[in-house]
């Protein structure tokens, strides 16, 4: 009996655990487990304990969420108290580097968060690496090496543990599969596969949270920055720029094998700050032709972006002297897009759902185009499980039917400030103005007081000048103490306009005090009659003097000859 029961216990076990495996769904947690390794493309034996993560996923636009039937490739992630290390090995018999992209050149990426900031790093199976952000990397302690195997190549890395949150932390990491010079697809991690859009997430406030999450070995207190989920604060400099500022939106298509032929397939259509439009974008059977094909979707087997892309107009701008790798102006922008109805002849209705969206938006330079400055609402996806068409089907036999898409769009709040805190702000920004303008009265006063001098036939140019420099003095300290309040603004120049009149007043009392041209000229010919004239006087009595001294060292000169001769007698 006793053992019945074990072998039922046996068998409700492991038909427990099958059911677990049958039904688990796909994880994008990982544990690592503890230890150091050397950092050389070897596989150490602390690596071992580790789980294999299996690279079996394709990303959702590089390939579709396609599940490989084999891993092209398997990591193991361990960590000490500093650094987590990496092993990763790609299973290609075919290296390819023909592409001068280094994102379509076999190759391992990295992702992790520092200071909630992206670092991603490439590393191409011949060593060499290259840093789409973070390129400070070596600095922060981060070491990669990539050696060639039998199966293909091996990368190893370490980075520091940073941004730590309940002992783990946030990554990434892709394969690139590549040949003849393009990128075949991204793998990822089961469950991953929309990773590929890992790299337009810079921070954690950004879109495409797509990164998994690391659960550390050991023992970490939390490092992570949060950023302050608080509005901007209204000033009476910034809050006319946020009534000012736009969205648009565009429907757009792009094959993403080589990511060009980029088309826009409805018009540009933006809306202001606080305001609402309606959209509808009419099509004919051409408006898609030979956008999509077998050759620029790889057979078929690689999703185009089909999509309506909602974006910043025009606000965040990049640093005049950005490179590559550079970002610049960052900003949270809140809008919501009703249900998109898209019609299509033969065909019932597809109405993807509306959402309310609060979003970062960090604008980045990328090489002669720029990211990070918009949000893409996929309609492929939902075209294909409406319809049931594969790709191919969709291109050839839906597209040419799309008659319209049609949809709402309204730009609700700019940095977490809606249009009812700006009107709150007018009101308190008007209590202000009034109190200002009141504050200007004493140099009001001034300015009148500097006008009735002035302007009085009896006041010295003195006293005219130095009214007029108080004035001068008033009206400016006015216009200082007026900045951002518009009544107070008004007011102060209008004191402005005043001193401009009386300082023409004075200039003009001034010139009349000055003596005439005419006088000067003849003054000046005085003295120089007057200079001459002793000049010559000066040179006469020199000439006299030197004939009287001259005069008087003759005499002197024959009185001691006569002399000389009477005393030889």
């Amino acid at each position: 009996m006793k053992r019945l029961i074990g072998i039922i216990c046996v068998v409700l076990a492991l038909t427990l655990t099958m059911t677990a495996i049958a039904f688990a769904d796909p994880s994008t947690v990982n544990t690592s487990v503890e230890g150091t390794a050397t950092v050389d493309g070897t596989k150490d034996e602390a690596y071992d304990a580790a789980t294999a993560l299996e690279f079996v996923q394709k990303g959702s636009s590089n390939g579709g969420s396609e599940v490989l039937s084999d891993p092209i490739g398997r990591a193991y992630i361990i960590n000490d108290s500093e650094y987590v290390y990496v092993w990763l090995e790609v299973y290609d018999d075919s290296l390819d580097q023909a592409s001068a992209n280094t994102y379509e050149q076999d190759s391992v990426e990295f992702f992790w968060m520092d200071n909630n900031s992206k670092y991603q790093i490439r590393v191409r199976y011949d060593g060499s690496i290259s840093a789409d952000t973070g390129s400070d990397w070596a600095d922060k302690g981060a070491e990669f090496v990539a050696v060639i195997t039998d199966n293909g190549f091996a990368v190893e890395a370490k980075f520091p543990i940073t941004d730590v949150k309940d002992n783990q932390i946030e990554m990434t990491l892709q394969i690139n599969a590549c040949t003849d010079g393009s990128r075949d697809y991204t793998c990822y991690i089961l469950g991953n596969d929309d990773a590929d859009n890992a790299y337009q997430r810079t921070s954690r406030d950004t879109d495409y949270d797509v990164w998994w999450t690391l659960t550390l070995a050991g023992e970490f207190e939390d490092t992570r920055v949060e950023t302050a989920d608080l509005p901007m604060e209204l000033t009476s400099d910034n809050y006319t720029t946020v009534q000012g500022l736009k969205i648009g939106a565009q429907a757009y298509g792009q094959e993403n094998v080589t990511w060009s032929n980029w088309t826009s397939v409805g018009s540009y259509t933006s809306v202001g700050y606080g305001d609402s439009v309606d959209i509808s974008w009419d099509y004919d059977a051409y408006t898609f032709n030979g956008l999509f094909t077998e050759e620029n979707t790889n057979g078929w087997t690689v999703n185009p972006a089909l999509a309506i892309q909602i974006q910043d107009d025009g606000y965040l701008q990049l640093p005049d002297d950005a490179q590559t790798g550079d970002t610049g102006d960052s900003a949270r922008f809140t809008f919501t897009y009703s249900d998109i109805t898209i019609t299509a002849e033969g065909y019932d209705d597809i109405v993807i759902s509306g959402d309310t969206v609060t979003t970062r938006w960090t604008i980045k330079e990328e090489g002669g185009w720029t990211s990070g400055t918009s949000k893409a609402v996929d309609l492929l996806a939902p075209i294909m499980e409406a319809t049931g068409l594969d790709l191919q089907g969709v291109v050839e036999q839906y597209l040419p039917s799309m008659k319209n898409i049609s949809f709402s769009l309204s730009f609700d709040a700019f940095e977490l400030v809606y249009p009812e805190d700006i009107d709150a702000f007018l009101v308190e920004l008007d209590a202000e103005d009034e109190e200002v303008l009141a504050s200007l009265q004493e140099y009001i006063d001034r300015v009148d007081a500097a006008e009735e001098i002035i302007n009085n036939e009896e006041s010295t140019l003195e006293e005219m000048e130095d009214a007029l420099d108080d004035a001068k003095k008033a009206a400016n300290r006015s216009t200082k103490a007026a900045e951002g309040y518009p009544k107070a603004e008004a007011a102060a120049q209008e004191l402005q306009d005043r001193v401009t009149e009386l300082t023409a007043t004075v200039e003009a009392a001034q010139a009349a005090a000055e003596p005439a041209e005419e006088d000067v000229v003849e003054e000046d010919s005085s003295a120089d009659t007057s200079s001459s004239s002793s000049s010559s006087s000066s040179s006469t009595g020199v000439v006299v003097g030197i004939i009287i001294v001259i005069v008087v060292i003759v005499v002197v000169v024959v009185v001691v000859v006569v002399t000389g001769k009477k005393k030889k007698k």
